[in-house]
């Protein structure tokens, strides 16, 4: 089932929509995406082109879907680094694994060229206390089982978002969810390093 959140939104940006000299990179995510994205694209800068569908659609939602493909048929993509994990709550680990197998079928299928990287979704902590983990951070660390065994399946590298900042309370902000500046460019730094560690020879 696809159960709307009070508000939906999404987040599309090309950089650099007027130049076709360098090749380009796709991050789809939620907002953690938005926050590390300018971190990425400075970091890629001469290399990378660097584009971005930041999205709160669950990952069964067929909006989702519509906006991926819309992505992806805009552009050719060296490198798609994707996430979904922390809207949709109300599906399990198993109705969120068939939606991921279905959404990784549904990107290869409209990026045949392109190398795929997932990224584990990040920690929720306590609102107010980013040293404590949060209620729902079960979920988070339930889905990113699920979706460990989907890319292992599917044969996509993982980018561990969720290893490279849990437990590191002075990187966050304190609703939960986000990031302070050092966190989102730490963040950047370890998806620059899962898309050159890909060997594109870029």
């Amino acid at each position: 089932p696809v159960r709307h959140e009070r508000y939906e939104w999404s987040n599309i940006w090309w950089d650099c929509a007027d130049d076709q000299a360098l090749p380009r990179i796709l991050l789809i995510g939620d907002s953690i995406s938005c926050g590390y994205s300018a971190g990425v694209t400075q970091l890629l800068a001469g290399r990378y082109h660097v584009d971005r569908l930041g999205t709160s659609r669950s990952i069964n939602d067929p909006i989702l879907l519509k906006e991926t493909a819309m992505m992806l048929q805009e552009y050719p993509y060296d490198v798609v680094h994707f996430n979904n994990g922390l809207h949709g709550f109300h599906l399990d680990p198993v109705q969120y694994a068939a939606a991921l197998t279905s959404w990784v079928q549904l990107i290869r299928e409209h990026a045949p060229g392109a190398k795929l990287v997932w990224a584990s979704s990040t920690p929720i902590t306590r609102n107010g206390d980013p040293a404590e983990l949060g209620d729902g951070n079960q979920t988070v660390v339930a889905r990113n089982e699920a979706a460990a065994a989907v890319m292992e399946a599917a044969g996509i590298p993982t980018d561990d978002l969720y290893g490279a900042v849990v437990g590191k309370p002075e990187l966050r902000s304190d609703d939960g969810y986000h990031y302070n500046t050092a966190g989102y460019d730490l963040l950047a730094k370890a998806v620059v390093e899962a898309v050159l560690g890909l060997g594109l020879g870029q």
